[in-house]
């Protein structure tokens, strides 16, 4: 017997109802996604764009899924590209079972976040989504009129991001950030490189419409100027390439006879005009600072950060310092952004050689390559940054996806690229929007090839591949399965029907309310880590202990939740049984960390924190301590620091003969550097060995530090 609810409304009604849901779903994605940013989190930026993309994504698969549901009916088309895409899947899914840490591969480096397999797999729901369910076809006669209104969206969005960009770049915002925004802007998108990315690749489509419409001129100039002001080399490149691809693919099939001049001349005038005016990063003296390359490495460890006037004050309650596993860095000019890849791009291959079929794992590169860490870093001036990216998108795929992820990454390009010149010389008309997307698009890879590819440009490099076949598609072109919906006739849900929604929008309400604690969570994180900053240690461990209530599968929040109840049971010593059970929640979260999380650096330096911290409770933990940096040692072989920290340890231990081994060895892994040798000096100095102390300050006064007057006095101390 079969059983159904009589619903008072058409199939048809709910067609267009779900129709209108993915199409303003869409809207939504390329307006907010550019724009989202908070002061509330971890990250600024990247990490409320990705959630965004996440909470959408749900929105608009469900709906999908509920239409297939209602018209019994698989709704999927077939498309140029879905081979590519499938293979570029099947790559990232591989590497992700193969990886050295499948959490990141399958989440994404925390701070970074694009780039892990759920992300993946987002993106190309969109683009089916976007492509076979007909959206395009929603209230138009045309079926490419909701294609052409996304595109107007999506430069209308561009717009107000410019021109907030040229807002900064004359100080609107310049008293919010600790960077300084005026010398190079990044409105909304985080990083100067991500927005001139973000722009090079929607100029050529404003430069096409501007063909048809003069008024498009005024915008295409607004992107020009405001990528100028973000003084990226690599956005300026790859817009160089975009424009010489654009303008040559419109000789070759105008010939000159229909060659759009008066465009041409008056767009390239403009253009003129701006650098003369502002200038560019390789002609202008505004252009020229230390560190300015390919792409800025002073914000490798994150996007640009707020001037935070709501951080909580330090009590007067502290705590006894304890070692930060590094000395302060002392910058003294900055390295060329050029020699400081040739040294990242040399351990990406040293890690391809190390993983050459499937590489280390999606988005493992923070920690494969500190493993192939070349010795040369060393002497570069960001020799102790975060390089959780190569700093080439396709050194990147190579290193964390091996040979087949490359490979399939590049034949998403390289088809996309083929289709699309086909179409444009194939076709009678002179429309060049598809020679746009496809110069942009080039233009993108060369910005990626000095950095890597964000949120707002990796949805543009797998979504327009899906404008371009949404614009091919002409006026009685249909969509598999989606022909013959039914027009008429009350929609008679049977129970198996109506089950089979309401366990698709659980889901998506499951989804949707992960997505929200995830915020949630990274915002208690953030307030935790703040107040432990502060010195408010009770305050900062209770979130703490909310964040990794809400997500306890999260090892950054359990991490720091390890270090904060160390802390606490510092402070309440006196206390036998809270001690012990702080102690004991310390190095028990400590333990979970390192057994799911066994090539993470930097949760290796953070156990190595707790037991320096519990060290002060009882001297049996330096033992801890001791073991802890010598397996971040094995991970991380060329780092000074674990060595220079391992030389302290080995001193308070009273193993001055290890000491000064270990201090040696950090001296010939650094040997430009002032704290390593004050250090090994004062070895000498305490195990009376003058002669040697002299040698170590000696050189600190003539070659590193000719001022310091506290090594002086060292000195003459020991004449």
């Amino acid at each position: 017997m079969s059983y159904y609810i009589t619903f008072p409304c058409y199939t048809d009604f709910m067609n267009k109802l779900l129709n209108k849901i993915i199409e303003y779903s869409f809207y939504a994605l390329f307006i907010i996604v550019p724009l989202i940013l908070t002061p509330y989190n971890y990250e600024l930026f990247e990490f409320n764009k990705m959630l965004t993309v996440y909470f959408i994504t749900v929105i608009i698969t469900s709906a999908w899924i509920i239409k297939m549901i209602i018209n019994q009916k698989i709704i999927f088309q077939k498309t140029p590209f879905t081979i590519p895409l499938i293979i570029f899947l099947i790559s990232q899914t591989l590497s992700t079972l193969f990886s050295i840490d499948p959490h990141t591969s399958l989440w994404g480096y925390y701070s970074r976040f694009h780039g892990g397999l759920i992300s993946t797999i987002s993106y190309l729901l969109l683009y089916f989504t976007y492509v076979g369910f007909g959206t395009f076809r929603c209230s138009s006669s045309e079926p490419n009129e909701f294609n052409n209104r996304i595109i107007k969206v999506i430069l209308s969005t561009a717009l107000i991001v410019s021109i907030y960009g040229i807002l900064e770049h004359f100080g609107i915002d310049k008293n919010l950030w600790v960077q300084d925004v005026q010398t190079r802007v990044f409105s909304t998108l985080g990083q100067p490189n991500w927005l001139a990315a973000y722009l090079l690749t929607l100029i050529p489509i404003s430069l096409s419409l501007s063909l048809k419409n003069p008024k498009y001129h005024l915008v295409t100039l607004t992107f020009f100027i405001t990528l100028l002001f973000t003084k990226s080399r690599s956005g300026l490149l790859g817009l160089g390439l975009a424009w010489s691809i654009y303008w040559l693919l419109i000789l070759l099939k105008n010939k000159l006879k229909s060659f759009p001049v008066k465009p041409f001349l008056t767009i390239n005038f403009l253009f003129l005009l701006a650098i003369l005016i502002i200038g560019t990063p390789w002609s202008n003296p505004w252009f020229r600072t230390s560190k300015i390359g390919f792409g800025t490495f002073s914000g490798l460890q994150g996007a640009q950060r707020l001037k935070d006037s709501s951080e909580p004050e330090e009590t007067s309650r502290s705590l006894p310092e304890v070692s930060d596993l590094g000395p302060p860095t002392i910058q003294t000019g900055g390295s060329k952004s050029s020699d400081i890849r040739k040294v990242v791009w040399q351990g990406a291959i040293n890690i391809w050689e190390k993983y050459p079929i499937f590489g280390s794992g999606v988005e493992t590169f923070a920690y494969s390559y500190y493993n192939h860490r070349p010795v040369e870093h060393n002497l570069l001036s960001e020799w102790d940054f975060l390089y959780n990216k190569a700093h080439n998108e396709f050194l990147n795929f190579l290193a964390t996806t091996g040979a087949f992820g490359l490979f399939s990454y590049l034949l998403i390009i390289i088809w996309f690229s083929i289709w699309t010149l086909r179409i444009y010389f194939r076709s009678r008309s002179c429309d060049s929007l598809y020679i746009a997307l496809l110069a942009g698009y080039l233009g993108l890879a060369v910005s990626n090839f000095f950095g890597f590819s964000v949120v707002p440009v990796a949805l543009f490099f797998f979504l327009f591949p899906a404008l371009a076949i949404s614009h091919n598609m002409t006026k009685g072109d249909t969509l598999t399965g989606d022909a013959r919906e039914s027009r008429v006739g009350t929609a008679k849900l049977e129970g198996v029907t109506l089950i089979k929604i309401l366990i698709t929008l659980s889901l998506a309400t499951f989804f949707l309310y992960s997505i929200i604690t995830m915020w949630q969570a990274d915002r208690a994180f953030v307030l935790g880590k703040n107040y432990l900053q502060a010195n408010q240690i009770q305050t900062g461990y209770a979130y703490l202990q909310k964040a990794v209530t809400i997500k306890p599968n999260q090892p950054l929040f359990r991490s720091l939740y390890s270090e904060s109840a160390a802390k606490m049971a510092l402070l309440y010593q006196e206390d036998t049984n809270l001690k012990g059970q702080l102690i004991e929640e310390s190095i028990n979260n400590s333990n979970l960390v390192i057994s799911q999380n066994k090539v993470h650096l930097n949760y290796y330096k953070s156990r190595a924190k707790v037991f320096f911290l519990l060290a002060q409770i009882d001297k049996k933990y330096h033992q801890d301590a001791l073991n802890t940096l010598l397996k971040a040692i094995d991970l991380s072989p060329t780092d000074p620091k674990l060595h220079y920290n391992l030389g302290l340890l080995y001193t308070q231990l009273g193993q001055t003969k290890l000491a000064e081994q270990t201090l040696l060895e950090t001296i010939n892994l650094k040997p430009n550097y002032e704290t390593f040798r004050n250090a090994l000096g004062s070895l000498y100095q305490q195990t009376n060995r003058p002669d040697l102390a002299s040698e170590q300050f000696e050189y600190i006064l003539k070659y590193l530090n000719p001022e310091n007057q506290a090594i002086k006095e060292k000195l003459n101390s020991l004449l």
